[in-house]
């Protein structure tokens, strides 16, 4: 199997019914035009639509914030009633959790504080490993701010979630956090079977109308693809749901009632409990050539 770019768009060509060869995606022709506007999109919105695991990664976030004045080097300006404001990696398709572990979360004392030694009183115990644990999703929201725009220098109409007057961010209340989520994929060589098999048929789906000769033909080998690419998707959701984050706490009414009414709720030990946001970005829906969203 070929791991080019126009070896699957060639794919999604024979999948639309259209009798052409592409020997570049960027070659001009009309169906090489054609399919060039549709490439990357439905690749980041296919890449959006399920929890692959092949496009799965685990990233340090970088702090832009921390509205407790702890932090040297940093900006204080957080939305309330988030503590940490952090970078959105630029090749952050769909951020899908942020771990936090209560024992991994060193917070620092305020400036003047009485601070605890460094030793312990009782040597000899040893430190408690993290490795292993059970992480713990915690809470975060994706929001603009305009408090801290990129740095100078950066091609804005070519790079994520940065523009000359601000930048998307990922606000939480963990301290040193990394964030899990689907990156952008761009060589099919890490492609897995099934993305790729529904991504033909997404890019073909997308395609069949503009390039197909007859306009009713072209109607109906894209209702056709965008069948397959259903069925690929929901095999995909299917597949990896072992990604979603479970938890075996017993949801108490007590607690359900204290937070009725709007607010934060309880962000607990270091304030990373639930609040305002959400624990997972979950999937998005996705668009289909006929106006519908699956």
């Amino acid at each position: 199997m070929a791991y080019l770019p126009q070896d699957v768009a060639n794919q999604a060509l024979d999948a639309a019914g259209i009798d052409f060869t592409l020997g570049d995606l960027e070659e001009g022709t009309r169906p090489a035009q054609v399919t060039l506007r549709a490439y990357g999109q439905c690749l980041r919105q296919l890449l959006r639509a399920a929890n692959w695991s092949f496009a799965r990664k685990t990233t340090d976030l970088v702090l832009l914030a921390d509205a407790t004045g702890n932090t040297p080097d940093v900006g204080t300006k957080v939305p309330v009633p988030w503590v940490y404001e952090y970078e959105y990696p630029i090749d952050c398709m769909k951020a899908r959790f942020i771990p936090w572990n209560p024992a991994s979360q060193i917070s620092a004392p305020p400036p003047e504080n009485i601070q605890i030694p460094g030793t312990p009183l009782m040597t000899g115990l040893g430190t408690f490993p993290l490795t292993g644990q059970r992480i713990r999703p915690a809470r975060f929201q994706i929001a603009t701010d305009y408090n801290y725009p990129p740095q100078s220098g950066q091609i804005f109409w070519e790079t994520q979630g940065v523009s000359p007057d601000g930048r998307t961010v990922i606000l939480t209340n963990v301290q040193n956090a990394q964030l899990v989520y689907t990156a952008l994929m761009l060589y099919p060589s890490v492609w897995d079977p099934l993305f790729r098999s529904a991504f033909v048929a997404y890019l073909a789906s997308e395609i069949a109308f503009p390039l197909a000769k007859d306009k009713k033909f072209g109607l109906t080998v894209r209702a056709q693809q965008i069948a397959i690419v259903k069925q690929k998707i929901t095999e995909a959701r299917l597949t990896d749901g072992n990604e979603s984050t479970s938890s075996s706490d017993i949801a108490v009414d007590w607690m359900r009632t204290r937070n009725v009414g709007g607010g934060a709720g309880w962000h607990g030990p270091d304030n990373a409990g639930w609040g305002g946001g959400g624990f997972s970005g979950g999937w998005d829906g996705l668009m289909l050539a006929d106006g519908a969203t699956f």
